[in-house]
Order: C-alpha cells, then sequence, then structure tokens
C-alpha cells in the first residue's frame, strides 16, 4: 500500500495474494480470508485516495478479485498442510513425551539392573557362604563322628581289659590258683563286671549317636509281630523291675498286623524307655499298650513315676540333656536313650512325643507305619492290566554264606526285601514265587558253586549281579587266615574259635603290643585247664623270633603294632616254609576296611583300590533301584528297540 501511495501508476496491487499466501503458510489456513479481507480494503482505500471509481477494473476489481481467489487457493492448498503440520506436531509431542518416558524407564531400569547386580554378587555369596556353611557342618560331623569313634576306641582299650578280667575271675575264678574267693571279693568283682559292661553300654550309645548323625545307621527290614518285640523288651527288663517291685503290664490289641520294621532297633526303643520308666519311678509300674491308630500302630509306654516339668519337655528329646541337670541329681543317665529311640523311630518313617504331668506319670508314644504287603496274583505277571493294580514290595534274591553280612545287605536295601537262598536248588521255586527284580551272588559263592551250577535256573530276564562284601570269613581267607575275632572277645568266643579248628593246639603264640592284652588272653586260655600253653610276644619282631625258637600249633595276633604291623609277619609267614602251615587266628580293633589287603574286583566302582563296604553298598542300592520290576511293559520310548541280547551275569 505505501509503494502504491509513492508509485501510483505501479501495479503494486496484484503483490496483494503473495501477502495471502504467505499468510496461508505462517498462520493458519483459516487466516486467508482474514488477510484477503484487509487487502481488498486496503486496496479500495488507496484507489479511493487516488481518485479511482469504484467499479475501476484495474485498480479495484481484478486486484480484489485475484486476492480472493488466491486466499481460496491458499486455503485450499494449505488446510491439508496445516493437518499434517498439526498431525507432525502432536505425532513430535508423542515422541518427545514417549522419548522422556523412555529415559525415565531407562533410568528405572538402569537401577533395577544395578539392584538385580548387587542382589546376584549378594545371592553369590550367600551361595558360597552355604556352601562354606554346609562343608563346615558335613566336615563337623565327619570330624564329630571321627573323635566319638577315635575315642570310643582309646576307652574301649581300657575297658575291654577290664572286661575281659572281670569275665574271668567271675566266671573262671579257678584260673588264680592260691586265691582265697570270699564271698565279697565275689561280690566285689560282679559288681567291676557289672559296671564294665554298662560303661560299654554307654559307649555303644555314643556310638549309635554319631552313626545316626552321620546317616550311616541302616534297618535289617522284616516282617515282625510287634507284640513279639514288645515280649523280648520285656522280658530284657523284667528283673529291675522286679528288684524295684514295681508292676509291668502288657496290653495289646488283638489281630495286629506284622510290620516291616527292624526288630533288634524297635527292641532298642522299647527297651531304653522301659529302663527310662523304671529309674524315674519308684510306686506303681509300667504298662506298655500297642494298638492301631489309623494306617499306624502307636505304641505307648506310660509310667507312674515323677513326671516332667512342661517347660522341661523340649530337654527330654535334646542330646546328652537331663531334665535335672545338676551334679546332685538323684536319677543317673547320659540323656542319649530317648534321643536315640526318637531318630530310631524316625528311620522307620513313625514319630515319637510324650506327655506328661509331674507328680502323675509320663507317657511316651511312637507309631509304626502299617505297610499293605500283597504279592500279585499267582500266573498274572507284574504289568498285566486285566486285573487291580495291587501294591507290593520289590524283591531281591541273595546268595550269601555270611549271616552277618546277609544282615548288613538287608540295612542298606532296607526298601527291598531281601530273600537270603540258603540253597541254590531252591532258585526256581523262589523266583516264581516271588519274582524278584534282581539275584545278588557272592563273589566267593559265585566261584564255588560255578555258573553252571545255578545260571541254567536263572530266567534271561532277571539280573544277576556279582558282589564281594569284606565279611569276616571272606577276610580271613584272604588274609590266608583260619579266623578273624574283633575285640572285645569273650572268653566263649576265643575258646570256640580254637575249638573250629582242625589240629589240636597246645602251645599258643599270643602278640599283641598291649601288654594287658596278652595277659587278659593268657588267662583266657589258662581258663581252659593245661590244655593250652600260652606263649607271649609284645610286637611283631618278638613273634617271628618266638616263632623261629618255640614250637608253636597258633598264633593269636594283632594286626596293629607299632614296630612290625600283624600284616608283616603274616607276609613273613607265608614266605617262611616251616611257618606258613601253622593257623592263625587275628584278634584285633582294626576295621574292615584297613585289615582287607587292597586289590580286586567290586560292583561296577572304578578305583585303583577297593571301595569300602558302605561305597559298595551304596552302589549296590543304587543298581538296584534303577532295576525294573520283571514283568512290566517297557517305557514308550524303548518298546520300538530291538531287544538286547542275553549276556553273562552283571558284574
Amino acid at each position: 500500500a505505501c509503494y502504491k501511495l509513492a508509485f501510483p501508476e505501479s501495479l503494486a496491487q496484484y503483490y496483494f495474494p503473495v501477502a495471502v499466501v504467505i499468510s496461508s503458510l505462517l498462520i493458519s489456513h483459516l487466516s486467508v480470508f482474514v488477510v484477503a479481507s484487509l487487502a481488498s480494503v486496503l486496496c479500495l482505500a488507496v484507489a479511493r485516495w487516488h481518485g479511482a471509481g469504484w467499479l475501476d477494473s484495474e485498480q479495484i476489481i481484478t486486484p480484489t478479485m485475484l486476492t480472493y481467489v488466491t486466499a481460496l487457493a491458499a486455503w485450499l492448498g494449505s488446510r491439508q498442510l496445516h493437518i499434517a503440520l498439526g498431525w507432525l506436531q502432536s505425532s513430535y509431542k508423542r515422541a518427545s513425551d514417549l522419548l522422556e518416558e523412555l529415559r525415565s524407564e531407562r533410568g528405572s531400569l538402569a537401577r533395577t539392573l544395578k539392584a538385580l547386580e548387587d542382589a546376584y554378587v549378594r545371592i553369590e555369596k550367600m551361595n558360597y557362604a552355604l556352601i562354606e556353611a554346609r562343608s563346615a557342618a558335613e566336615e563337623a560331623r565327619r570330624l564329630k563322628a571321627e573323635f566319638a569313634a577315635n575315642v570310643s576306641h582309646e576307652l574301649r582299650t581300657p575297658l575291654n581289659i577290664i572286661i575281659g578280667f572281670s569275665e574271668t575271675l567271675a566266671n573262671a575264678p579257678e584260673t588264680y590258683p592260691g586265691v582265697t574267693w570270699t564271698p565279697t571279693l565275689r561280690g566285689d568283682i560282679e559288681h567291676i563286671y557289672q559296671s564294665s559292661r554298662h560303661l560299654s553300654s554307654l559307649i555303644d550309645d555314643i556310638l549309635d549317636l554319631s552313626a545316626l548323625d552321620a546317616r550311616q545307621v541302616g534297618l535289617a527290614v522284616e516282617e515282625t509281630a510287634i507284640q513279639d518285640v514288645i515280649a523280648e523288651a520285656v522280658a530284657v527288663v523284667q528283673d529291675l523291675f522286679r528288684a524295684k517291685r514295681l508292676y509291668l503290664n502288657v496290653q495289646v490289641e488283638p489281630d495286629l498286623p506284622r510290620l516291616r520294621i527292624d526288630a533288634s532297633r524297635i527292641r532298642q526303643v522299647l527297651i531304653n524307655l522301659l529302663t527310662n520308666a523304671s529309674r524315674f519311678t519308684s510306686q506303681g509300674g509300667v504298662t506298655i499298650t500297642a494298638r492301631i491308630v489309623g494306617d499306624e500302630v502307636q505304641v505307648a509306654v506310660a509310667d507312674t513315676g515323677i513326671g516332667i516339668a512342661p517347660q522341661d519337655v523340649p530337654k527330654v528329646f535334646e542330646d546328652f540333656a537331663q531334665v535335672d541337670g545338676s551334679a546332685s541329681r538323684k536319677h543317673e543317665g547320659t540323656g542319649l536313650g530317648v534321643p536315640i529311640s526318637r531318630r530310631l523311630v524316625q528311620l522307620h518313617g513313625g514319630r515319637m512325643w510324650l506327655r506328661s504331668q509331674p507328680g502323675e506319670g509320663t507317657t511316651f508314644f511312637f507309631t509304626l507305619p502299617i505297610s499293605e504287603q500283597r504279592r500279585p496274583e499267582r500266573g498274572r505277571r507284574p504289568g498285566s492290566t486285566d486285573g487291580p493294580t495291587l501294591s507290593y514290595r520289590k524283591t531281591v534274591l541273595m546268595i550269601e554264606p555270611d549271616p552277618l553280612l546277609l544282615r548288613t545287605v538287608r540295612r542298606h536295601l532296607s526298601s527291598y526285601d531281601v530273600i537270603d537262598v540258603s540253597n541254590p536248588g531252591d532258585l526256581p521255586m523262589l523266583i516264581d514265587h516271588h519274582n524278584p527284580i534282581a539275584l545278588l551272588v557272592d563273589q566267593q559263592e559265585d566261584e564255588q558253586v560255578g555258573h553252571d551250577g545255578w545260571l541254567a535256573q536263572v530266567p534271561p530276564d532277571l539280573p544277576v549281579i556279582t558282589v564281594a562284601l569284606p565279611g569276616s570269613l571272606r577276610r580271613a581267607k584272604a588274609l590266608g587266615i583260619q579266623n578273624y575275632l574283633i575285640k572285645p572277645v569273650l572268653r566263649e568266643q576265643l575258646l570256640d574259635a580254637i575249638a573250629c579248628l582242625e589240629q589240636r593246639v597246645h602251645n599258643v603264640l599270643v602278640v599283641d603290643d598291649e601288654p594287658q592284652v596278652v595277659e587278659l588272653i593268657s588267662r583266657m586260655l589258662q581258663s581252659a585247664g593245661e590244655e593250652f600253653h600260652p606263649i607271649k610276644a609284645y610286637g611283631g619282631a618278638e613273634a617271628l623270633a618266638r616263632l623261629r625258637h618255640d614250637r608253636v600249633d597258633l598264633v593269636l595276633l594283632d594286626l596293629i603294632m607299632p614296630d612290625v604291623s600283624g600284616l608283616a609277619v603274616l607276609q613273613e609267614m607265608k614266605g617262611d616254609p616251616a611257618l606258613a602251615g601253622i593257623p592263625v587266628i587275628v584278634v584285633s580293633a582294626q576295621d574292615t576296611d584297613a585289615a582287607r589287603p587292597r586289590g580286586g574286583l567290586f560292583v561296577n566302582v572304578a578305583r585303583s583300590d577297593s571301595p569300602s563296604i558302605s561305597e559298595t553298598l551304596s552302589v549296590l542300592q543304587s543298581l538296584v533301584g534303577a532295576l525294573p520290576v520283571r514283568g512290566l511293559p517297557p517305557p514308550a520310548h524303548e518298546q520300538e528297540s530291538p531287544a538286547a541280547p542275553v549276556g553273562p551275569p552283571v558284574s
């Protein structure tokens, strides 16, 4: 407009559409009409200022129409542009908000990752601490068991001497000629003997507790009538009750089922509870009851003794704990009987608890689970589906002449029925009746009987496992000796072992580094009369000298001696033709592993030396546990597999 005022003859009014287009871009698409109207008014005002008419087409109508046409075109063109710009702006805003939120979340994620990293580090430290604590606990448990065993061994050495001498004095006084055996002296000796046996039982309790804590106690589980176990326990303690003039009643429900228990362990539990009851009962007596409660047999031992205060009840089940822990307490005891009993009951899958009222008495309860012992029907394989599924325990047959080893295997395979095959000729009948999952064969028995003697009687689908366990009979034969006696040795055991020898024995060489042990064994031999003449040697070197100098019919040999060990003495005897024929009976406190010569084949245990009996039994337990029940169909993924060829027995 200013340009038009300065140069009235120019065509500046035709520049107004440019302002309309610019406004559509810079302001909004609706502003073009406002700007066009302002431009038209301004154009009219300038034209009138210069004297133009209202209808002057060159200066008013044409520029005005051009301006509005431009405004309409700009409105149509910029409308979509502004919509796109608005969407872009809102998108940009959303993107900015999302970016800000992302930055915030990234910070939160970084903090979370940092927290997780810190937590992971703490977890790693805790895991390491747990591993260290577990290792320390296992080491402490091992050291505890080792300490208890070592201390007990050190206690047993003098204790065995006390027991041996006192037993000889009490049962064979004629061994000491010239001694006046007054009733008082005999009574004192009897007290010494009984006290030493009591001390030995206390040491046995400590060893039992250590074995239970170290989880080294197995169960020789057999079907047993609980009433028979109760009767045996009552027979053991009835003299104690009779001496205190206490009654001992037994109330057992009729028709109690036979239980799968270790009878000796449950008898030990009952004896512990009955002994405790008699100790704390001065009037009245004890009542034993057994009844079925649900799927368990509940046994209760109720006394009329002094009772236990409620705050003292937890102490009863603690090791070495006494309700009255003072030095002046009236009732003696180690505080181990009840804790050991509770652990033994728990090993059977049962529970133990008590109820007591001070001044009224105490009742100990324990339960034993009832397990259904139903076998498959004869003529029906266990995998048959044309009838109800029956619940039964797996059975393992075993050919083992050593009853102690058979009992050991039963303890470690407590979840199976281990049935002794005393006569291999009964194998077909036993296999048909029990349908076992495996046949265990003692390696020595296998070698003696031979595969041809019994393998022909074994079905091709029955696994045969040959296993060698270091029992006393095998240990004796491996060492080239006649017998192996483990201390403490009673007089009857020693004389019976000598009586089993085929040749006549008179001169007996007694070899031990403990002079008291040598003297004790000599006294035991002398108690048999003039039949035996003991020759004493206090070490391996002296024993070899005696063997070469004196006429010896039998050697009683200790294995652990400081100068020359018993094994070295045996090697020297084997290498000397003049001494090789002399029978040897080992009398030692050495355990199975140390006394057994290294080498030999055991059940799939790949080691340079022979595994211990516990390791062998653990491998045997895992091997038997992996065997399926004979007759069951194979798993689905194995049904299409070709059958494996039948080979020789697994060993």
